[in-house]
């Protein structure tokens, strides 16, 4: 056993060493090292005079003499998830997250015929727990989550007192907890804004569990039987189920995080490397940030700071699903329950084609009055480019349909397209009325009308007063006569 000196963080004779042999430094499992901040000049126990190409991995022997002596095989590294993303070709930002495998043709392609994996492991991931961890949730987001029930999943929307958008979440429900998943950097700020509103006498705990799981998304039409060959049961609609991994549990979700079929998994971090080599060899392709980046725009899901920003309210944003206005009393609710009310959502997240590159940030144009915003970006593998962006969609007072239409961005072209992540009506069965088309005219209506009666309210008693006025006048100029004749 070998061991790091200073944090301990290599435990077997499978880690390698960074001290002595800069050539190891291009091996996951050292940039991890190497990120735990460790200081030591000793990676590994021992002189780390030769190096053992021992089955095609490069790993650290404690000296040739001592190693002949003792008859070691040092084994390579066979568990690792890092390792298994790099031999199939895994490109790595300097978190050490897969970037890119380089088969950014194969991977989009696979999200819509067979099934494709994404390494999510740097979202943010919080564990709420406590007696009151529903109800808590249930005042402080979008959906209706005093109703569900253990085994269940549900997006939610955390936004402002003024309803304005922080994160889009995705809750699994627990029997002793609820999981609650996040965009990479949320976490944080969202674990202190929550500790904030949590009262004397709650029973509720929020911890960030992110550095002790990883968190895989199977997306596409074959995730089910994906599944099914890790004699995995697939989760039914908006359901959550623990399944067994060679002794390890994983929690699955159904639902990929974007608009196309497909599951999450959390996974103890010691299991996940084998999970992810066993997704793989059973078919399903691996897929790196940037090309779930391309689907994310191609499908419309809105991304915080990008789309969800305090500029925007979730009707905005095409999440529905994720809002209820029958729930009660909560966080940003009157500001949503009047907007829907008044029928007066002023701008939608639609798509874009655009015939070329422009930043995020440019106003769309129609002629020279601005109809919106591009918000996201990015080019496809045949070279065409494609985008989100807040759209206008009302116009003298009243709600107008935007797909179709042609817009500019800096000069570009762009086409406003539809996008099915995105869904502009309320779930059935919510119980929620659709206002009326010209819900926000008739209110416009009715306020001048109310208007225009109290000002003449006002002309009506103007006019008594200054009668009244006359004949006090007469009276008094009669008066003043009758005296000056005596």
């Amino acid at each position: 056993m070998y061991g790091c000196a200073a944090c301990q963080h290599c435990t077997t004779v499978r880690q390698v060493c960074s001290a002595s042999f800069p050539r190891c430094l291009a091996l996951p499992s050292v940039r991890k090292h190497a990120r735990s901040g460790c200081q030591s000049s000793r990676y590994c126990s021992g002189t780390h005079e030769g190096l053992n190409p021992a089955r095609g991995a490069l790993t650290c022997r404690t000296s040739a003499t001592e190693d002949d002596a003792l008859q070691l095989d040092v084994p390579d590294i066979d568990n690792d998830l890092e390792s298994y993303q790099g031999q199939l070709g895994a490109v790595f930002n300097d978190a050490g997250f897969p970037m890119t495998f380089d088969n950014t043709q194969e991977a989009l392609e696979a999200l819509q015929t067979s099934c494709c994996v994404t390494d999510m492991s740097n979202w943010d991931r919080l564990h709420i727990s406590g007696r009151d961890r529903l109800t808590f949730l249930h005042g402080q987001s979008t959906f209706d989550c005093a109703r569900a029930q253990p085994g269940s999943a549900f997006d939610t929307v955390f936004v402002t007192p003024q309803g304005r958008c922080l994160e889009l979440a995705r809750c699994l429900v627990q029997s002793q907890g609820l999981l609650v998943l996040v965009s990479p950097g949320s976490g944080v700020m969202l674990a202190a804004r929550l500790a904030k509103y949590i009262l004397y006498g709650d029973e509720v705990s929020v911890v960030d569990v992110t550095s002790k799981t990883k968190m895989f998304s199977l997306t596409g039409p074959l995730s089910s039987a994906t599944l099914e060959g890790l004699e995995a049961a697939a989760p039914g609609p908006n359901c959550v189920a623990l399944m067994g991994f060679q002794g390890s549990p994983v929690l699955v979700a159904e639902g990929s995080g974007l608009a196309a079929p497909g599951y999450t998994l959390v996974v103890d971090e010691q299991a996940a490397g084998e999970l992810w080599r066993n997704l793989t060899l059973k078919g399903a392709k691996p897929m790196g940030e940037v090309e779930w980046e391309m689907a994310r725009i191609l499908q419309g899901r809105p991304a915080a700071g990008k789309e969800l920003t305090e500029q925007h309210i979730p009707l905005e944003a095409g999440l529905y699903h994720a809002v209820s206005l029958n729930k009660g009393c909560y966080m940003g609710q009157e500001t949503l329950a009047k907007v829907h009310k008044l029928n007066a959502v002023k701008q939608q997240l639609q798509g874009l084609v655009l015939d070329g590159g422009v930043q995020a940030g440019t106003p769309l144009l129609s002629g020279s009055e601005k109809a919106g915003t591009v918000t996201s970006v990015t080019q496809l593998p045949d070279g065409s480019h494609i985008g989100l962006g807040y759209v206008r969609c009302r116009a003298n007072g009243r709600q107008i349909a935007v797909e179709g239409l042609h817009l500019t961005a800096a000069g570009v072209a762009a086409t406003v397209v539809s996008r099915p992540y995105g869904t502009w009506h309320f779930p059935e069965g919510q119980g929620v009325e659709e206002p009326a088309p010209d819900a926000a005219e008739d209110f416009k209506d009715r306020a001048l009308a109310a208007k225009v009666s109290k000002e003449a309210d006002k002309a009506v008693e103007a006019a008594a007063k200054e009668e009244r006025l006359r004949v006090m006048q007469a009276r008094l100029a009669a008066w003043q006569a009758e005296q000056s004749a005596q």
